[in-house]
């Protein structure tokens, strides 16, 4: 039970990890070519007007939180704290 237990865990903390990382390098991407991405959606392509778009971005990088959070990072945790309980 450990073994699955430690296995699970391992696997939530690297995919978190990994997660991070794909995230800071979506925002570096985004924040480096913002002028061009916001030009290319606002003016070029009329899609959205530049309210509208600050928006989503920022409902975007809530979710990739949420997701990294709650999903990926609380539970590594607990099962951290589980398999000290269990080996103690």
């Amino acid at each position: 039970m450990q073994e699955t237990v430690r296995l699970i865990r391992d696997i939530l903390l690297r995919t978190f990890l990994i997660s991070l990382i794909i995230a800071l390098l979506i925002v570096g991407v985004y924040y480096g070519g913002r002028h061009y991405w916001d030009n290319l959606m606002v003016v070029r392509l009329a899609l959205i007007d530049q309210e509208f778009l600050n928006v989503v971005v920022v409902g975007f990088f809530a979710l990739i939180r949420f997701y990294l959070i709650f999903i990926l990072l609380a539970p590594a945790l607990a099962l951290h704290w589980t398999l000290k309980r269990l080996n103690h």
